[in-house]
């Protein structure tokens, strides 16, 4: 068998038009969030790789604009806490609205945190989605980064 036919036979032009980065973006932002996400996103130039990256950037930062929005929202609502042992009144929303305002964080908490398990799920289907050649859109995600 010569070399020339060996070469040739190396598999589909899918293997061709992936790449390692683009599946593995998946998992490194898993543990990494958006730093990681974005690190390859910003050092790639394979258009696989890219897509990939930018499709994990765009829930990493959604995921944590909803929890850092839903934290504020909680934290304003808050019209007591607990400062050296001594309860302090500190909202500057009157009572009522600090109430509504309370609640609204606290349904927003729980979303962010379903958003954080769903982050598990999302990028198990996003890797394997990868594996076979696609890069996977997250649903729910802004798209931030075009």
């Amino acid at each position: 068998m010569d070399t020339d036919t060996m070469t040739s036979d190396r598999g589909p032009d899918l293997l061709t038009k992936r790449s390692i980065g683009g599946i593995a973006v998946h998992l490194l932002a898993l543990f990494t969030g958006v730093i990681g996400a974005g690190l390859v996103y910003l050092v790639s130039d394979h258009p696989f790789t890219k897509a990939n990256a930018r499709n994990a950037l765009n829930w990493h930062v959604s995921v944590l604009l909803l929890s850092f929005g839903a934290f504020l929202t909680f934290l304003l609502g808050t019209d007591t806490m607990t400062v050296g042992g001594e309860m302090v009144s500190w909202s500057p929303l009157p009572d009522p609205v600090a109430n509504i305002v309370g609640l609204l964080g606290m349904v927003l908490l729980f979303v962010a945190g379903l958003a954080w398990l769903l982050t598990t799920l999302f990028t198990l289907v996003a890797t394997i989605k990868a594996i076979f050649g696609t890069p996977w859109e997250y649903p729910l995600a802004r798209d931030f980064i075009n």
